[in-house]
């Protein structure tokens, strides 16, 4: 079909993360922050990868998944939490993920 290989020899190819989980048919309306899609849908490895994929995927990727549980089940069971800027955020690339801009400042507003 080609005359000449598509891509060249040496040639390095990385996957893009944050196209990823842009896709529209996998994600439907990808930028509205929608924590529930992953309760109404079990994503595979290579639909949603916070930790990258592959030979390169992170280490650590199982202890922060379990910390991170940890932690957010003590937080919202223990604490009512209000955000401090209710302006939308931007979004701000860091090394191949993305963050947010402002970071997301939030104040406990007590126990529950």
């Amino acid at each position: 079909f080609f005359s000449k290989p598509y891509l060249e020899p040496g040639t390095i190819v990385l996957g893009c993360m944050p196209m990823t989980h842009q896709r529209e048919d996998l994600y439907p309306n990808p930028k509205q922050f929608k924590p529930e899609r992953f309760l109404e849908r079990k994503y595979s490895p290579y639909e949603f990868m916070p930790f990258g994929q592959g030979a390169r995927r992170c280490l650590g990727a199982a202890l922060a998944m379990f910390e991170l549980k940890l932690v957010l089940a003590y937080i919202l069971s223990n604490y009512e939490l209000t955000l401090v800027d209710q302006r939308p955020e931007k979004i701000q690339r860091k090394g191949l993920g993305l963050r947010p801009g402002r970071g997301v400042k939030m104040i406990f507003q007590g126990k529950k």
